[in-house]
């Protein structure tokens, strides 16, 4: 079957479905990866050695990035609540006034998107997310920031995707970053929307006691700090990492790279946890029952976020999103339609291969020669090809993907029903980008 992508594609559409269907039959998630991860390469006509090596080095990675970050992460939640900083910061956060508010959600999650790795980015958040409130309201509290980073990731010019884009399509990033922001906003007001739709809010928690408890205050600081400070490195590594150089290069543009990788990331949040709580975190962590318990928690959820980057390598070994990819970009479409092209090919890469960084680059790269025939040759419609290579990548984000095993856990809702809600969300959130998009070359930009 090597060679034929639609056939490649359908196969993966099926191993998709057994997937789903395992999870239901209650199969762990890395089990399924795991073997039908194998059978559809198998069943496509990669060789066992090729496809023991593409899965090992995609498991690999993804125990590396995210896995590690959310180690760091499940320790900082378990001192957290050991040290009482759970009410503590039920008490400060979560006030209907403050993180409550779905556009406070969403600023926060746009901003975050700026991240090297929205896996990453959610994960840091994750400790803030799951304090407060009943299971529910967290769940859908975390669904809105998981879609706002989403958005931002794909549609804000700082983060890597609209950046490679821009870089190989030559297109200005002043345009690129004004198109940019109110079609991340509009995209990610879709997505909040949608969990509106599919899970009407409820009223939020009032919380008598507000900001009168200084150790209440205190306590919620130290983990505010412990997530917040890593997740500004993370985007500080993805803006280091442009190609213009914005912190300058040499010694400084290394530092900068530096801070953002799992390992720095998993010291910094550790360690300010910590120091915040020297006494009590010390003996947690002395405490190998404890430590195991806790990690113990963390294990399903990194081994089955390793077989989706297992699965994602294999997706990508077959060729088979860039064959179908071309065969997109051969549309006769011209003037502001042209837009279409571009997001479609991205979308498509996307969803069979499921790295919005790789479906980002490979996009960019087929449209760069097709920028005239499709009628893309002026400033402006340059940049909005090259947000609609962001907003087709970002959707749509399912069983190939991290993100989305990460969102499931997070949010606590099983996997069958995160495509129903965060899966369908990503794919509304990018059509909404692409009309939006497609208004603005209509009307002459």
């Amino acid at each position: 079957m090597t060679g034929l992508p639609a056939a490649q594609a359908l196969v993966f559409a099926i191993s998709v479905i057994a997937i789903i269907a395992a999870i239901r039959a209650r199969f762990h998630p890395f089990l399924v990866l795991t073997i039908v991860a194998s059978a559809f390469g198998l069943i496509v006509g990669l060789s066992i050695g090729l496809i023991g090596k593409a899965f090992g080095n995609g498991f690999s990675e993804a125990l590396y990035l995210p896995g590690l970050v959310i180690v760091a992460m499940v320790l900082v939640a378990g001192i957290a609540e050991q040290t009482g900083t759970t009410d503590s910061l039920a008490t400060v956060v979560h006030r209907p006034r403050l993180i409550g508010r779905d556009w406070m959600m969403a600023i926060v999650g746009l901003l975050a998107g700026i991240g090297a790795s929205p896996a990453a980015a959610l994960a840091l958040l994750n400790p803030l997310l799951q304090r407060g409130g009943e299971k529910s309201r967290r769940g859908r509290n975390a669904t809105r920031v998981a879609l706002a980073i989403s958005a931002g990731h794909g549609l804000i010019w700082l983060s890597p995707v609209p950046i490679a884009a821009a870089a190989i399509l030559d297109a200005g990033w002043q345009r690129v970053a004004v198109f940019g922001v109110p079609v991340a906003v509009v995209s990610a007001a879709v997505g909040i929307g949608w969990t509106h739709l599919i899970s009407p809010p409820q009223s939020a928690i009032s919380d008598p006691s507000g900001l009168k408890d200084k150790s209440a205050s205190r306590s919620a600081a130290v983990l505010l700090a412990a997530c917040f400070i890593p997740l500004l490195m993370l985007m500080a590594q993805s803006v280091g990492d442009m190609p213009s150089e914005p912190f300058g290069g040499g010694a400084h543009r290394e530092l900068i790279l530096g801070i953002g990788r799992p390992l720095v990331l998993f010291l910094v949040s550790v360690c300010i946890m910590t120091l915040g709580y020297r006494r009590l975190s010390l003996k947690c962590l002395k405490d190998s029952e404890w430590t195991g318990r806790i990690l113990g928690k963390a294990a399903g959820i990194i081994l089955t976020v390793g077989a989706a980057g297992g699965l994602q390598r294999l997706c990508q070994q077959t060729g088979m999103a860039e064959l179908l990819g071309e065969r997109l970009s051969t549309w006769h479409v011209a003037g502001a339609a042209g837009v279409l092209i571009p997001f479609l090919v991205a979308a498509v890469i996307k969803t069979l291969q499921g790295s919005s960084l790789v479906a980002a680059i490979t996009t960019a790269g087929m449209m760069q020669p097709l920028l005239s025939p499709l009628g893309l040759n002026s400033d402006g419609r340059i940049a909005l090809a090259a947000l609609a290579v962001g907003a087709g990548a970002m959707m749509i984000s399912h069983v190939n993907d991290d993100f989305f095993w990460l969102v499931s856990y997070v949010t606590e809702v099983s996997p069958p029903r995160t495509l129903g809600t965060f899966s369908v969300a990503t794919l509304l959130q990018g059509f909404a980008a692409a009309i939006l998009l497609l208004l603005f070359a209509a009307f002459g930009v």
